[in-house]
C-alpha cells in the first residue's frame, strides 16, 4: 500500500492536468501541410463530353465526304443528260402507256417512265431505277450502253404480288451513268407521287 501522501499528491496531479490540458494545451506546430481535398471541377467533365461529341461529329463528316467522292469523283462528270419523256399510265398486260404525263397517281394504277435513250451517248453505260419512299428499288433497266437500251425505253414500276397496289408515298425515278459497277452521275430524275386513295 502506498503512503497516503503519495496519493494525495498523485490526485492533486491529475486533477491540475485535467483542468490545464484543455485550456492551456500548447499548439503542435507540423511541418506537413495541411492535406484539403481539390474543389469538384464540372467544367472539366463537360469540356471532355464536348471533346468527345466534336470527335464523333469530325469522323462523320470526314466518312460523308469519302463516300461523296467516292461515288461522285470530281472532274468525272460528263456534261451528259438523259431526257425523260414523262410518267404514264401503264397496262401491264400490253406493255404499252397511255394518257397524259402525270406526278400524280391512285395506288391502283400502274405507272410507267419513257425515256429517251437518243438524248445519251450510246456507249455510255446507264441504267434507270424506280425508287420507292422507303429507298428500295421497285423497277429498273440496265445498266447497260444507251444504245442497248433503245428497245427499253419504258420503265413501269413492279408491284410485288403480294401487295396488288403501289404503296403510297413519293417514288424517285432516276437514270444514272455508270462507271465499272458504280454509279457516279445522275443524268435525269424525277419524282412521282402515289396517293393514299
Amino acid at each position: 500500500m502506498a503512503p497516503r501522501g503519495q496519493v494525495e499528491y498523485c490526485e492533486r496531479l491529475i486533477t491540475e492536468l485535467r483542468r490545464n490540458s484543455l485550456t492551456n494545451a500548447v499548439p503542435i506546430r507540423s511541418t506537413v501541410p495541411a492535406l484539403q481535398a481539390a474543389p469538384y471541377d464540372h467544367t472539366q467533365t463537360l469540356y471532355r463530353t464536348l471533346l468527345v461529341f466534336a470527335t464523333v461529329a469530325v469522323l462523320a463528316l470526314v466518312v460523308g465526304l469519302i463516300e461523296f467522292v467516292y461515288f461522285e469523283p470530281p472532274g468525272k462528270v460528263s456534261g451528259a443528260t438523259a431526257t425523260i419523256v414523262g410518267v404514264y399510265d401503264y397496262d401491264s398486260s400490253t406493255r404499252m402507256t397511255s394518257g397524259a404525263d402525270h406526278s400524280a397517281f391512285p395506288r391502283t394504277q400502274q405507272f410507267a417512265a419513257v425515256v429517251d435513250w437518243s438524248s445519251v451517248p450510246p456507249n455510255m453505260k446507264v441504267d434507270a431505277r424506280w425508287y420507292d419512299a422507303f429507298g428500295d428499288v421497285v423497277g429498273h433497266v440496265g445498266p447497260t450502253t444507251a444504245d442497248q437500251l433503245s428497245n427499253s425505253s419504258v420503265v413501269p414500276i413492279v408491284v410485288p404480288k403480294e401487295f396488288h397496289h403501289s404503296l403510297p408515298g413519293q417514288y424517285l425515278f432516276v437514270v444514272e451513268r455508270f462507271e465499272g459497277s458504280v454509279p457516279v452521275e445522275v443524268l435525269a430524275r424525277r419524282i412521282v407521287r402515289v396517293e393514299r386513295s
